[in-house]
């Protein structure tokens, strides 16, 4: 194939020294200056020498300057070549590229036809099959399927008709697990490109029409699979090849991520990786670890934007826009749901509970939190979903997946507090999600074979070929809502008549109306109790080696909890026969066993769901007051042991939270409250653990940009205090 000479041929009556469009080597091109199209240039030349002379030590540079060109056209072609000549040889060059590109694929695929890059994941063609019409899941304003419906959708080349399979048991090889960890090194581009121009250093490609405010496109994958590899939420509100393998695409592609998601990914990946800054932990002397309104202590604090900060707003900004245009809703779903995460995350307690409150609204609206046969018997003058029908099984479930993910996130943030939830238990007719290795194939389930969620036996039964953590989780979510809205609704039913929470006994004079007497009271408690023990036998313990289930270790903590919730205002810890204290207390060094297994291994608990501060949270607090009336009855022999206890949660949470904002603050409050009612003498300071990860400088354009784990030096578990542990302590 002809090449660019070096030497240049002028046209006639053009300056000699200047060039021809597109004559100029690309590096020169992309960094917009002079080049004398010489082969290396003299540009290129003195770039690699300054590159070189000033190289840090270790680093390896190629020994000649990167200098490449265009393949021109025919040189020897006179400029009187007719129309039809110049067609005919374009058509002729562009057969030419088709078949090497052709040659190209073919020898990828037969020299590598297993092997994966543990960077990227596969580009091999996602065949997604359309949901039969027997499936009337109702995503969409139609209620039926065609059920000779079939969608292609190919992503990158194809490599046969085993592509899909292949690709996704690769991805699901090749994935992290959750208990990796993350010994990185920055990217090399940190800010937003110029120009509305971004390139990436690992493919060379340069986009010239990438968003204009997300970081360079090497920053934004690292973050998205930082994301994706440590999140425990992030292979179920996506499906991860797909998302994946979209990132690859050109930003003005229709199948490219859209860039709300993105820039909500960038905010919460800020978490996993030490390349960007996240926000600095609240000085509690100065600002209560329980405050609602935490901006107003930013400008106090002088503090800064940092660029999760303005990551997270520039998404808020996107999905408010494209919501008011009705546009992406389901992607503005998605974006919004990571806010709500990255506000839990951050204990933004306001914007957590307004964004949690806005999902759970257009969901509603978006038709997800029923399917037929459960929709309206009115003739409603609007469509039962503001989306389209889903046209594959996986499309399906990842709507499907998006509401219980919202709907996890609202109540199990709002247990916390004495708010009203924003949609009830009795609006949520929805299927249960399929099990994690399906929803990755792509594989269907009808409805016959799953439980609704509305169902009687919710708490009692769990199909061994439908059950999963995951659907573990969205129960155990389920079962704190009803203890939610026991405690909120008690007084209103009861005075509005429901016989269900009439006491049956109103003989005691201390407690004439006790709720624990209560039909709606004791069926809640036989839930919490037989939903722990009908866990299936291969989901009975969350905690494998070192590596921990999040999912499974939040449903099994949820039960504890919610006998807390249940018993916890009726406990009276003066009377040695309370029923509720006792209780309280089983529940609470049930949850510290949990934290002993846990802390027993070398999993880094700050990968753990946003639930579990608030958990280990409750527990400490139930064991202060415990240690209050300890100390009060002069009880000398359960005193160390409380003691002891409360210290382990404490040193758990700070364990959390030198990563996790939301740990630092329960931290703070467990020990604000400890010190209130057992004095400064119980609460012995803890300075837990070194930090996350090495803060490691900029990397080179050689050095990889992120690294996965099993373990490693920066991660071993060592719990440093200024304070020695007493022997029958944690």
């Amino acid at each position: 194939m002809p090449k660019v000479t070096s030497e240049v041929v002028s046209p006639k009556g053009s300056h000699p020294n200047v060039l021809k469009r597109n004559q100029a080597c690309h590096q020169c091109r992309r960094r917009k200056l002079y080049s004398d199209a010489k082969r290396p240039c003299s540009t290129c030349i003195r770039s690699h020498a300054h590159a070189v002379s000033h190289a840090l030590a270790g680093v390896e540079l190629p020994a000649e300057p990167e200098c490449t060109y265009d393949e021109a056209a025919e040189a020897t072609t006179p400029s009187s070549e007719g129309p039809r000549s110049r067609y005919e040889r374009l058509e002729n060059r562009i057969n030419e590229l088709e078949s090497l590109l052709r040659q190209k694929e073919q020898r990828g695929a037969n020299q590598f036809p297993g092997q994966q890059d543990t960077r990227r994941y596969p580009r091999s063609p996602f065949t997604m099959h359309a949901l039969p019409s027997s499936m009337l899941t109702g995503f969409g304003d139609n209620s039926r399927f065609q059920p000779s419906l079939r969608s292609e959708a190919p992503f990158g080349p194809h490599y046969g008709n085993q592509g899909r399979r292949e690709d996704v048991d690769a991805y699901s090889e090749s994935a992290p697990p959750l208990a990796a960890r993350i010994d990185t090194t920055t990217p090399p581009t940190h800010g937003t490109s110029p120009d509305n121009a971004a390139s990436s250093s690992v493919t060379g490609i340069v986009w010239a029409a990438w968003p204009p405010n997300l970081p360079s496109p090497d920053l934004v994958r690292h973050l998205v699979e930082a994301f994706f590899a440590f999140h425990p939420h992030a292979t179920r509100l996506f499906h991860a090849p797909t998302f994946l393998t979209s990132l690859s695409l050109p930003p003005n592609q229709p199948g490219f991520p859209n860039a709300a998601v993105l820039h909500a990914i960038c905010a919460l990946g800020s978490l996993y990786t030490a390349a960007v800054s996240s926000p600095p932990r609240p000085n509690l002397s100065e600002e209560p670890p329980e405050e609602l309104f935490t901006k107003r202590y930013r400008s106090r604090q002088g503090r800064s934007e940092t660029f999760a900060d303005v990551q997270a707003s520039y998404a808020k900004d996107l999905c408010e826009e494209q919501l008011s245009m009705g546009e992406h809703l389901f992607e503005v779903l998605q974006a919004s749901i990571i806010l709500t995460w990255y506000y839990w995350a951050h204990a933004r307690w306001c914007d957590v509970y307004l964004a949690s409150s806005c999902v759970m609204r257009l969901s509603v609206a978006e038709g997800l939190c029923s399917c037929p046969p459960f929709h309206t018997i009115a003739n409603s003058t609007r469509p039962l979903s503001l989306l389209p029908r889903a046209t594959t099984v996986i499309e399906d479930e990842m709507r499907r997946n998006a509401f219980w993910l919202a709907y996890c996130a609202e109540r199990l943030h709002g247990c916390g507090n004495g708010w009203a939830l924003c949609l009830d238990d009795m609006d949520v007719s929805q299927l249960l999600p399929i099990r994690g290795d399906q929803f990755l194939h792509g594989s269907f389930s009808p409805p016959g074979n799953r439980l609704w969620s509305h169902s009687k036996e919710i708490f009692h039964r769990h199909l061994g070929d439908q059950t999963d953590p995951f659907v573990l989780y969205v129960k155990a979510a389920m079962l704190i809502s009803r203890v939610k809205n026991f405690n909120l609704r008690y007084r209103a039913r009861q005075y509005a008549g429901d016989v269900s929470t009439i006491p049956s006994d109103t003989s005691n004079p201390l407690h004439p109306n006790d709720p624990r007497k209560t039909a709606a009271f004791i069926e809640l408690e036989g839930d919490i109790a037989s939903f722990r023990r009908s866990f299936p036998k291969n989901l009975s313990d969350p905690i494998k080696g070192n590596t921990v289930d999040s999912h499974l270790y939040t449903a099994c903590l949820v039960p504890h909890i919610a006998l807390i919730l249940l018993h916890e205002p009726h406990a009276e810890l003066d009377h040695e026969g309370c029923m509720s204290a006792r209780r309280i207390l089983d529940s609470a060094r049930g949850s510290l066993d949990l934290i002993y297994a846990i802390m027993s291994t070398s999993y880094d608990v700050s990968l753990l769901d946003n639930f579990v501060p608030f958990a280990w949270f409750m527990a400490g607090r139930v064991l202060v007051r415990f240690l209050e009336a300890a100390q009060l009855a002069n009880g000398q022999e359960e005193i160390p042991k409380l003691v002891n206890e409360i210290l382990c949660i404490r040193v758990a949470m700070a364990k959390m939270g030198e990563r996790l904002p939301l740990a630092y603050r329960y931290a703070g409050m467990l020990t604000n409250v400890l010190v209130q009612k057992c004095g400064e003498v119980s609460a012995p300071s803890v300075n837990a653990l070194a930090p996350r990860w090495p803060m490691i400088p900029q990397a080179t354009m050689t050095a990889a940009y992120y690294e996965v784990a099993e373990g490693g030096p920066h991660f071993e578990l060592s719990v440093k205090t200024n304070l020695e542990l007493p022997s029958d302590g944690c």
